[in-house]
């Protein structure tokens, strides 16, 4: 199992910098795509403040918090209450605590916005409220997908990169499976999930850093768990754009988008095999074979939870805390093609699934992100297109 265990918290990810300070700012493809018909590079939108509010499934209060945005991949928020989240076309947009949405000026001429690629995660390190450190994952000219730091002004009209972490995840023309998701530890390491570019080599070569999760230091060298001489924790995925601690302990769990059938839920393992392999031979992308392939790798590490078929385009995932009463300590994932939040119940071991609940049936459309606020509600990005995208906030009604 991983070195460390975290802190006792309801925060399980990229809330981790936030304390308990109030929330004052008051949410078909194939199958296992992660793209969008109405996908673009860029957004011409304005992005708003929103302000209706509504009930759905008769318990669940949705508020839009920010409108107009064009596939916004992930949202992170900090001790004071100002909302942040990237465009995968490189826009940068904050809400204010005080409600007012403007873009923060941030020089991303840098990303490469195709396909399923742009720029993707953001996310807050866990010193953020002393370093103002952020950072990103994104699609770059130069050819590959990269972790990024970035330094943000005081008022967040501006954020300055004063780095890079991590550069050479593969990625692929098509931009297909260039998923990349950052989760800061509470121990300063970063943990980045990254998809295999349908490349057939990609997941099973400890070469690349396609089709992994990998664990490094903020210099972005290796960190404890990992294969000697690389940042590789863990081989043999699809396109894993997931990562959330199980609060009170050191089990890490992903999300991983499956071909037409079997997305899946794991818990990381150092050193594991997860056993995806569309390498068979015939030098193309072979979909045709299992997401956990133990026949061909033995010992490879089954799922957690497993959709079977359908997949639903598992997405991002967080732990409910007890503000979600009758839900608290249970996994919400958001799923694109599926169009609902997914709530899965752990058993006491945590290796298996008890019970399933869906919520925001089609309501809102494809979810991509999910990060939990101080208060317990969840923040939560669509990934509609078109600049009909938002950033909504969802709570027990």
């Amino acid at each position: 199992m991983i070195a460390y265990r975290t802190k006792p918290t309801t925060q399980s990810r990229r809330a981790l910098p936030v304390a308990v300070a109030a929330l004052s700012a008051g949410l078909l493809l194939a199958s296992c795509s992660d793209a969008n018909p109405t996908s673009s590079s860029t957004s011409n939108g304005t992005p708003a403040a929103g302000s209706s509010t509504a009930v759905v499934d008769g318990q669940v209060r949705v508020t839009e918090l920010m409108t107009g945005l064009d596939h916004p991949w992930d949202v992170a928020i900090d001790r004071a209450g100002n909302i942040v989240t990237g465009e995968r076309g490189g826009r940068i947009v904050v809400r204010h605590n005080d409600g007012r949405v403007a873009e923060v000026s941030a020089d991303t001429s840098d990303v490469r916005a195709r396909g399923e690629g742009g720029l993707m995660a953001l996310t807050l390190a866990t010193d953020f409220d002393t370093s103002r450190t952020v950072y990103t994952c994104a699609a770059s000219n130069a050819g590959d997908v990269r972790v990024v730091r970035w330094n943000a002004a005081a008022d967040w009209s501006s954020m300055r990169q004063t780095g890079t972490v991590l550069p050479g995840i593969p990625l692929g023309a098509s931009g297909r499976h260039s998923g990349c998701r950052i989760l800061p530890a509470p121990d300063g390491t970063l943990w980045v999930s990254t998809g295999d570019t349908a490349d057939p080599t990609a997941p099973q070569d400890l070469r690349s850093l396609g089709g992994k999760v990998l664990h490094i230091n903020a210099d972005g060298t290796p960190a404890s768990g990992t294969f000697p001489g690389t940042p590789v924790h863990s081989l043999g995925h699809r396109n894993p754009q997931g990562l959330a601690f199980a609060p009170g302990t050191d089990r890490l769990y992903t999300t991983e988008h499956g071909p037409t059938i079997d997305d899946e839920l794991n818990l990381e393992r150092p050193q594991a095999n997860y056993g995806w392999d569309p390498n068979t031979g015939s030098g193309s992308y072979d979909e045709n074979v299992p997401m956990t392939d133990e026949t061909r790798h033995p010992g490879s590490v089954p799922a957690v939870w497993s959709s079977g078929d359908p997949t639903l385009a598992v997405a991002d995932l967080e732990f409910l805390g007890p503000s979600w009463r009758q839900y608290n300590g249970m996994i919400a994932v958001a799923t694109l093609k599926a169009q609902r939040l997914m709530l899965l119940r752990l058993d006491a071991a945590g290796t298996s699934t008890t019970e399933r609940v869906d919520l925001l049936q089609g309501s809102q459309g494809r979810l991509r992100s999910i990060t939990t606020a101080p208060d317990g509600s969840l923040l939560i990005t669509t990934d509609n297109g078109d600049d009909q995208d938002k950033v909504l906030r969802v709570r027990l009604g």
